[in-house]
């Protein structure tokens, strides 16, 4: 009887104008061709499922020699997770930003900052705007993004947060053409970043910058400065200005302590001129979480700030000199996309 059905349904088949189909239940014999086609497409679709990364990797970077052993490790343990990594090294000042604009070329989902906080403002000038991720695995000597959005410092926390930490939008600053992405200094500490950077005290690392600092801090004369922001216009003596993405300030401090990095907002505190032990009071008040003195600061927030000195005054970017006043700081808002852990609050 089963012969006889199949012998009639391939007459039809033969017989009939246009498609014929099986009844319900009768199974599809399929050939070789198409089972191979089926499968040629679901390699293909496999490996678009897998999350394409650059790892981008600072060698200079001030932790780099203890984290080095562990990026074979960090490179496996990804790809275990459904990563495609490839790896690149930096050899020159720039060189991320480079790697960075390929990989968003190639529209790679996550791009890995190996480095400290100047690898990532490299990084960032590509990201902005594009949808490639920005993850961290913090080899740097501070790794203030890192503190700031509570991403562990040890190898496995860091790495523990690329695969199951969530993306989000966020903010930047940009000033010159330049993104920042954690605050924008101008003054005291921009001259100090200038000067380190032009001495062989950069080989010191924080060291370095200690000594710097120690030096300038006691002897800085500050400047006069016109700041113009919303509604507000600030006419000072000032030793330091600080613009705010976010909060910390060489991880510790937090000249901005009211910042947001998803609010659309730039924050800012002009310190006031003072005498060596005026200096040290407000540096106590802000190691110590005090609430600074009207009399000492002021603070605002806006959307885009202005600052105009007379005579050129450095400015410094997340840690790295930016050029001089007079300049214009604004916010880009939600332009950058990151991996952080899902405790975080970006804000």
């Amino acid at each position: 009887m089963l012969k006889q059905f199949w012998f009639s349904a391939l007459s039809l088949k033969a017989l009939a104008p246009g498609r014929f189909e099986l009844p319900k239940g009768i199974p599809m014999i399929k050939h070789e061709e198409q089972l191979q086609k089926e499968a040629m497409t679901k390699a293909l679709e496999d490996s678009r499922s897998l999350l394409s990364a650059v790892m981008i990797v600072n060698p200079t970077s001030g932790g780099y020699a203890h984290h080095r052993e562990h990026i074979a490790e960090h490179i496996a343990f990804l790809q275990h997770h459904g990563w495609n990594v490839d790896v690149r090294l930096t050899h020159a000042a720039g060189q991320a930003t480079q790697w960075a604009r390929k990989a968003v070329a190639r529209h790679i989902d996550v791009v890995v900052a190996a480095g400290g906080d100047g690898t990532i403002n490299e990084i960032i000038q590509e990201l902005a705007g594009s949808e490639t991720a920005l993850g961290v695995l913090p080899f740097g000597t501070v790794n203030v993004w890192a503190r700031e959005m509570h991403i562990p410092l040890d190898d496995a926390g860091a790495r523990d947060v690329l695969v199951e930490g969530k993306t989000q939008y966020i903010d930047l600053g940009q000033v010159n053409d330049r993104f920042f992405l954690l605050m924008a200094g101008i003054g005291l500490d921009g001259e100090i970043t200038q000067a380190v950077e032009k001495k062989a005290l950069k080989r010191l690392g924080i060291l370095g910058y200690l000594l710097a600092s120690i030096w300038y801090g006691s002897r800085y004369a500050g400047f006069r400065v016109n700041v113009t922001c919303a509604s507000r216009h600030i006419s000072t003596r000032a030793l330091q200005i600080v613009i705010g993405n976010t909060q910390l300030y060489g991880g510790v401090l937090k000249f901005t302590s009211q910042a947001k990095c998803d609010d659309g907002l730039l924050d800012l505190c002009v310190v006031h001129m003072h005498n060596i032990f005026g200096r040290i009071q407000v540096l106590m008040d802000v190691l110590l979480g005090n609430k600074l003195k009207p009399q000492d600061i002021d603070y605002a927030t806006s959307d885009a700030i202005k600052v105009y000195t007379r005579k050129p005054i450095a400015i410094q970017l997340d840690g790295e000199p930016a050029g001089y006043t007079p300049a214009t700081f604004q916010v880009i808002p939600h332009t950058l996309k990151v991996i952080v852990p899902r405790y975080s609050c970006a804000g």
